[in-house]
């Protein structure tokens, strides 16, 4: 079943990527390397890069392959052989920052301005992450082993607690228990959102149309707990930035 979506603009490239929803695990990520004691802004947008490219691209495009709930005109085999060539991609970012971080090794061909000197540890770290959300990338969008991992606390556990997780190690190369307290705080924004969308579902899928006066405040709810998470991310970016204020 194919359904308007609050934010689609009926433009596939773009609806393709859920953009509020990716934009929530983009926000994740940011927030966790803001709070992270140094900020490398060049390993921080790499880990924003491959968020959006595994995330954002590839498990939308599995996503949509099963059953195309956005109704988008993507062949299944397109969504399927896209899907999986950005994962490809995202596997390789992997790859190469596993031997940056443990051995200083990247491709003469890869210039990557501002990294900073590698520190010979961390690797192994990134590269749990990696097959934990690559994981649940392919089993919870593709519903495989039976749709197991198709559930709302594996959503929460990948979209939400990884990312902001993974934004704060991949800075202070460490998970410290402030880090591990914060990802699951932000969590909870994620568990609203699942929460509401399941209710808003149910009544638009309504055949009665007796609860339809009543979608639009659970979906504002909805856009104020994206545009929550956004902000808070947005914050903590200008005060790495630029720290508070002078006093006059």
């Amino acid at each position: 079943m194919t359904s308007k979506r609050w934010w689609t603009t009926g433009i596939d490239w773009i609806d393709i990527l859920y953009p509020p929803y990716t934009a929530m695990v983009l926000s994740y990520v940011l927030i966790g390397a803001c709070l992270a004691p140094e900020v490398s802004w060049t390993l921080t947008g790499l880990a924003l890069l491959a968020y959006f490219l595994g995330v954002g691209v590839a498990a939308h495009c599995f996503d949509e392959a099963k059953g195309h709930p956005l109704g988008t005109k993507f062949s299944d085999k397109a969504l399927l052989a896209s899907g999986s060539l950005v994962m490809a991609v995202v596997g390789l970012m992997a790859l190469f920052g596993f031997t940056y971080l443990e051995y200083g090794y990247l491709p003469g061909w890869l210039h990557l301005p501002g990294l900073p000197e590698s520190p010979g540890r961390g690797g192994w770290g990134l590269l749990a992450f990696a097959a934990l959300e690559g994981f649940s990338v392919f089993a919870y969008s593709l519903e495989l082993f039976g749709g197991r991992f198709h559930n709302d606390f594996w959503f929460v556990f990948s979209w939400s607690f990884l990312p902001t997780l993974f934004g704060y190690y991949i800075n202070a190369l460490r998970l410290d228990a402030h880090a591990l307290l914060l990802a699951a705080a932000l969590s909870m924004t994620a568990v609203v959102e699942t929460r509401i969308n399941h209710w808003v579902k149910r009544m638009s899928e309504d055949p009665r149309r007796e609860y339809a006066p009543w979608i639009k405040e659970p979906q504002e709810a909805v856009q104020a707990t994206v545009a929550l998470t956004m902000l808070l991310a947005l914050s903590l970016l200008a005060w790495r930035l630029f720290g508070p204020l002078p006093r006059p």
